[in-house]
């Protein structure tokens, strides 16, 4: 029986689905840790290189932290030891971030310790002051820093007192080295939180695939140097090429929108490489080469760069101005007042036979040949003139009867494309006039809807204000057409004149685009061929036999059958319907024949009590009363050298050179002055001058002027900078 069943159930078994085995659980391998892609990783060669020769511009200065946003392709971090790739954003922290910014005066920079030892033991006894010797390992020199002070406003005396006691003539402020001991290195923390630290003085930080990097919030082409300085802080560095460097300086510079003149550009391109490349190194002790500002020459980065001015650094690409096969201190000034003077004027104890004395001026007077000699006029009777040359009607005669006043205003209407009335006036007398000006140009019903009663009032207070006339003559007032003198309490009985009227209808001629006015510099005159610029192009018109000429003379207008002019001069000329020039007004320039006369600063005026300049010379000079002013030295171009200074107790010391302009804060050495009293017996002292910044070297203003006028790089260099020679760099 049992064994029945056992092969039953053996049967059962044989026919049944065959059996699948228990599921079971996969083993899952220990977890291991990931490694991003986006961490500090080895940079394969090779890396990006930056054009040589380079250059390191000193954007910001002791920053305890300065952080990069992540961007696209992350970026190189090199130093000394290799190159990494982070694909993060990071933050970079200084070694001492809560250090604090002293200030001394740097005396001396000697190779020899013993002799920089001495010299530091002779300045603490003779000034009272602290005196360190720091070593430069970079420069292989001991700098010798004299004072310790909160700011460099307040170093500012004993620099001033060193310079007197013959230490030397440009010895500069700078930041002193702190007294911590700090370790060389940077402490490095990426956007998800990774830290790093990374050995050494400086971080080249480059981006992986853009071309620029972000710097105080503003894109800067190429690379940032982070460079740990000697108070434990960062300084931030743009490190790029010479050229693309140069970019961003040119336009910050002279704008080219304004200074559109590319042998201007040219010209301000190869100082500026010239400046640069004579002073790499400038500022060794704290990394970078030159700095960003007036201090060294302007440098606005990628952002700044404009077409004309990149065109102008390409053209130039590796040229600068040498003497005697040497680059040489290209200084350059903005505005130079017509003359820029000796380097010895401005920087006493400098001498080089290049930064001479340059006379910045025109010397080619050019004639335009009008038709007439007239009086001063105003800009109505100017618009009278117009409109009769252009009508050719009678500009003066012994018959002004209302069929002359017909003819003009018929001669008018046809100028502008209207149909001329029937209507004729009842005489020349200004109200009959004005009563017939509102019926055949409908000015009584245009008064009606855009002049109010009460504007009437007011124009005419002891006049009938709502006749014809009167409607006639607010709507004329209210759109320029009529000066409001010449009705207001005027005879309404007596006869208009002729120039009245004219002038009426040239302003109503010209408003209805009957004559187009086009304005621009002249830059050239042939003849009777004019050729002015206007938007960067030049332009030719012939201008007619007989053309009225005019001068504008600030708010007056003066006709001249000969008119003087030179290149550069403004001029505004009227042409018809058919582009034929009718007149020409040419402005006259008040500040004469310069060829920097177009600065802002070709003239200006400072006007100052005297407790006011206290506070300025107070800077420099401790002093608490200014009794006088007296220039001692001028040099051949009328620049103050040496300013004789009054204080209490009859005091007396001399200011030479730059320390004139800023203990006076005015914008150059070139002044005259009145002192004068103000009603509370204080001491005024008011200047009128010229020029802006030290006067030395080229004038950029003044090589736009002599670009205008057809001059080439080369030479506006060599007018400015004597016996040099335009050289490629070596």
């Amino acid at each position: 029986m049992k064994r029945c069943l056992l092969a039953l159930a053996l049967l059962a078994a044989c026919s049944a689905p065959p059996m699948r085995p228990p599921a079971t659980t996969p083993a899952v391998p220990a977890p291991q840790p990931t490694v991003s892609t986006n961490t500090l990783t080895s940079a394969p060669a090779p890396v990006k290189a930056i054009a040589e020769p380079r250059i390191r511009v000193g954007m910001m200065s002791d920053q305890p932290v300065v952080t990069f946003p992540r961007v696209d392709g992350g970026y190189y971090l090199i130093t000394d030891a290799g190159a990494s790739i982070l694909k993060r954003g990071f933050t970079d922290t200084a070694p001492v971030s809560n250090a604090v910014i002293r200030y001394g005066v740097q005396v001396s920079a000697l190779s020899d310790e013993t002799s920089a030892n001495a010299l530091a033991e002779r300045l603490r006894t003779e000034t009272g002051q602290r005196a360190d010797v720091v070593f430069d390992p970079a420069a292989g020199l001991r700098r010798i820093v004299a004072g310790d002070f909160a700011t460099s406003a307040a170093a500012q005396p004993l620099r001033d007192q060193l310079i007197t006691r013959n230490y030397g003539q440009n010895l500069p402020i700078v930041r002193r080295p702190s007294d911590e001991p700090f370790t060389r290195q940077h402490q490095i923390v990426d956007d998800e939180g990774q830290s790093y630290t990374v050995a050494g003085q400086s971080v080249l930080v480059m981006p992986v695939t853009s071309e620029t990097i972000t710097i105080d919030q503003k894109p800067y082409r190429t690379a940032a140097r982070l460079y740990v300085n000697s108070r434990g802080l960062l300084n931030i560095i743009n490190e790029l090429s010479m050229e693309d460097y140069l970019r961003g300086v040119v336009p910050a510079e002279m704008g080219p929108h304004i200074y559109d003149e590319l042998e201007g550009l040219k010209a301000q391109a190869v100082a500026a490489r010239t400046y640069a490349v004579r002073n790499l190194g400038q500022f060794r002790t704290e990394g970078y080469d030159i700095c960003p500002g007036p201090a060294c020459q302007a440098y606005s980065g990628f952002s700044g760069e404009e077409k004309l001015s990149d065109q102008a650094v390409r053209e130039t690409a590796g040229l600068v101005i040498t003497y005697e096969g040497k680059p040489i201190d290209a200084l350059f000034t903005s505005t130079c007042g017509g003359e820029t003077s000796d380097v010895s004027t401005m920087f006493p104890g400098r001498n080089e036979p290049y930064l001479k004395r340059a006379r910045c001026v025109e010397m080619e007077m050019k004639n335009l040949t009008g038709r007439a000699d007239t009086g001063v006029m105003n800009e109505h009777q100017l618009s009278g003139r117009l409109f009769a040359a252009v009508a050719g009607v009678p500009e003066s005669g012994t018959s002004w009867a209302a069929s002359d006043v017909m003819q003009a205003v018929t001669t008018a209407m046809r100028i502008v494309g209207m149909n001329s009335s029937q209507v004729s006036p009842v005489s020349s007398r200004r109200g009959d006039v004005l009563t017939y000006l509102a019926a055949v140009l409908s000015l009584d019903r245009y008064a009606k809807v855009v002049t109010l009663p009460e504007d009437r009032g007011y124009f005419f207070p002891q006049s009938e204000g709502d006749s014809n006339a009167y409607l006639a003559a607010a709507f004329l007032i209210k759109y320029g057409f009529l000066p409001t003198q010449q009705i207001d309490r005027v005879d309404m009985n007596a006869v208009m004149p002729r120039e009245e009227l004219y002038g009426l209808l040239g302003s109503w001629v010209k408003k209805h685009g009957a004559l187009t006015e086009t304005t621009g510099k002249i830059s050239a005159i042939n003849g009777r061929s004019l050729v002015l610029k206007a938007e960067g192009k030049n332009v030719t018109y012939a201008l007619p036999d007989g053309i009225p000429i005019f001068r504008r003379l600030g708010d007056r207008y003066q006709e001249y059958k000969f008119l003087p002019v030179m290149i550069g001069d403004r001029a505004f000329l009227q042409t018809n319907a058919r582009k034929v020039p009718v007149s020409m007004i040419v402005q006259a320039n008040v500040d004469g024949a310069a060829f920097d006369r177009t600065s802002s600063f070709a003239n200006w005026t400072r006007s100052y009590r005297a407790d006011e300049l206290v506070t300025s010379i107070a800077r420099r000079n401790p002093i608490q009363q200014l009794t006088g002013l007296r220039p001692v030295t001028v040099d051949a171009s009328q620049r103050i050298a040496e300013m004789e200074v009054s204080a209490e107790g009859g005091r007396k010391f001399m200011l030479r050179g730059l320390p004139i302009r800023w203990s006076l804060n005015v914008p150059d050495n070139l002044f005259v002055f009145e002192r004068t009293k103000d009603p509370d017996g204080v001491d005024r002292y008011t200047f009128y001058g010229k020029g802006w910044g030290h006067g030395i070297g080229m004038c950029q203003v003044g090589a736009y002027g002599m670009a205008f006028r057809g001059y080439t790089f080369d030479q506006i260099l060599k007018r400015y900078y004597a016996g040099v020679e335009i050289s490629a760099m070596k």
